[in-house]
């Protein structure tokens, strides 16, 4: 984690916020935003994502093990009582919480088991809830730079990776591609798994 720590303090670029921005649109279009709710953000970096629920949240919880992002996160919350960060994996350790609606931005690509993440998610829903995956549909690799020294351990996924993760965890998934990103010459594709009991 240590190019996400190093990285921390000037990662709130202005096309990062926007994108962060579209991309909570795009939840908030499936949700009803007359309801709290109370909100994880896996991989929640410096808060981009998760914070744009802000006003929507009876508590969020920005979950991430870089201790330099969550140095950034914790700033900008502090004096947010219902805001909250874990230092955590989840892909080896376990929380005993339950929320009503999941996020995570651009982090199951960073993930060595992420349909087992789906599954420990589906045992941390409430009834009603429902995670949001936004990430890199299938790439060849050229996305990042420095795969290894950025932790990239997925080229993107396919729709056929997302339909097994849900038939694993025992979920529902509704697949939508809700932008791109042009870098490389190229353009890579983002989507959106929608997951419900």
């Amino acid at each position: 984690m240590s190019h996400f720590n190093i990285g921390a303090n000037k990662w709130d670029s202005e096309d990062k916020v926007a994108r962060a921005q579209l991309m909570a649109n795009k939840i908030k279009e499936e949700i009803d935003l007359n309801k709290k709710f109370d909100i994880l953000d896996f991989g929640c970096g410096t808060g981009l994502l998760g914070l744009e629920f802000l006003e929507h949240a009876k508590s969020l919880v920005g979950i991430d093990n870089s201790s330099g992002m969550l140095a950034v996160f914790d700033e900008k919350v502090e004096t947010l009582p219902h805001v909250s960060s874990l230092n955590i994996n989840l892909e080896n350790e376990s929380l005993d919480k339950e929320f009503d609606l999941i996020v995570s931005s651009m982090t199951f690509h960073h993930l060595d088991r992420p349909s087992e993440v789906i599954q420990t998610f589906s045992k941390m829903l409430n009834k009603g809830g429902k995670i949001f995956i936004i990430d890199l549909e299938s790439e060849d690799g050229s996305f990042h730079p420095d795969n290894r020294g950025m932790g990239v351990k997925h080229f993107g996924f396919s729709r056929e990776d997302l339909s097994m993760w849900s038939a694993e965890a025992n979920l529902e998934v509704d697949i939508k591609t809700i932008s791109s990103i042009d870098k490389n010459q190229r353009t890579y594709s983002l989507f959106m798994a929608s997951f419900s009991k």
